[in-house]
């Protein structure tokens, strides 16, 4: 009985030392605890002396925090052309988001030229401005091996071309705005014309 207890416990603290690695961010919350009269600030430092540079309202959800401070204590946000600073004492991380497995839905995006690929759980969809979307079929991903959940590689399957993309866990930026994006993808599209390669950033909203 002593053993098998010893076993257990050993396989518990492996499982916990695989965890441990894993990457949390982004990921998605709600703000919490705010009055309904009132706005959460999004300030330019971590620190509650910082200027303000934009407001969550009280009730908003899917707000994407891409990183959090040392302490935890702040948490990094993105809004259209910038990013700040919220307390993540009024954010409550939304359940069921493992970072074991590519988060969907998935939205990523890049320029010259403009390009937009979006990942849903059954299919995913790319499309360069000026251009029909094309549909495609994810077929196969994984995490490869020692990355622990840092990376994620994908395929999907078109009509007539194949994506093979692998998203990273890092801040990304598009070069265009000050906003921070939480992944940035490499994607290499497959086909009848040949094979064009893209890069970009993505986002959970």
């Amino acid at each position: 009985m002593l053993k098998h207890l010893l076993i257990l416990a050993i396989s518990v603290l492996n499982a916990n030392s695989a965890f441990a690695g894993w990457v949390d961010y982004p990921a998605l919350y709600d703000v919490t605890g705010v009055a309904s009269d009132d706005v959460l600030n999004v300030r330019e430092g971590q620190s509650a002396s910082t200027p303000i540079i934009n407001t969550l309202a009280p009730n908003q959800r899917n707000v994407e925090v891409v990183d959090v401070s040392d302490d935890e204590r702040w948490g990094l946000v993105s809004f259209p052309e910038g990013s700040g600073w919220v307390s993540m004492r009024y954010m409550a991380r939304q359940p069921g988001q493992n970072p074991r497995y590519l988060p969907r839905p998935l939205n990523c995006s890049g320029t010259e030229p403009f390009w937009g690929l979006g990942i849903g759980n059954q299919t995913a969809q790319f499309e360069i401005m000026g251009n029909p979307a094309l549909t495609f079929t994810p077929t196969w991903e994984d995490i490869p091996i020692g990355m622990q959940a840092v990376s994620y590689a994908i395929k999907m399957q078109g009509s007539n071309e194949d994506i093979t993309a692998i998203i990273s866990r890092n801040q990304c930026s598009d070069g265009m705005s000050e906003s921070v994006y939480g992944f940035g993808i490499d994607l290499i599209i497959s086909g009848q014309s040949g094979n064009q390669y893209y890069t970009g950033c993505c986002s959970l909203n």
